[in-house]
């Protein structure tokens, strides 16, 4: 899935834990691997949301995939892979074969 960011959305901790479906302290683990790469973006060991400079690495990094809710809509409304991948879906859903009866 492709995420579209908001250039405006802080996302907590707790929210990514969950995204990644991992406990909250499986990811403080995993995020103190990458203290020395969130210290180079400003950001503090004890900050509990995260800005969007910062979510996009994690997600990025740890493949993550952002729900509808959290991403930029207009972005994401705008998308022709968004189209695409409708349309896709639509033609499998048109051409599936009909089960014989006997």
């Amino acid at each position: 899935m492709i995420n579209y960011y908001d250039k405006n959305r802080f996302i907590s901790k707790a929210t990514l834990a969950k995204l990644a479906d991992v406990s909250p302290r499986t990811f403080s683990r995993y995020l103190a691997t990458r203290r020395h790469i969130l210290d180079a973006m400003g950001i503090s060991p004890k900050a509990q949301k995260l800005p969007p400079q910062a979510v996009r690495y994690i997600c990025e990094d740890y493949c993550i995939d952002l729900p509808p809710s959290l991403q930029d809509q207009q972005a994401l409304n705008a998308s022709p892979i968004r189209n695409l991948i409708y349309e896709c879906w639509l033609e499998d859903l048109l051409n599936v074969p009909q089960k014989e009866q006997k």
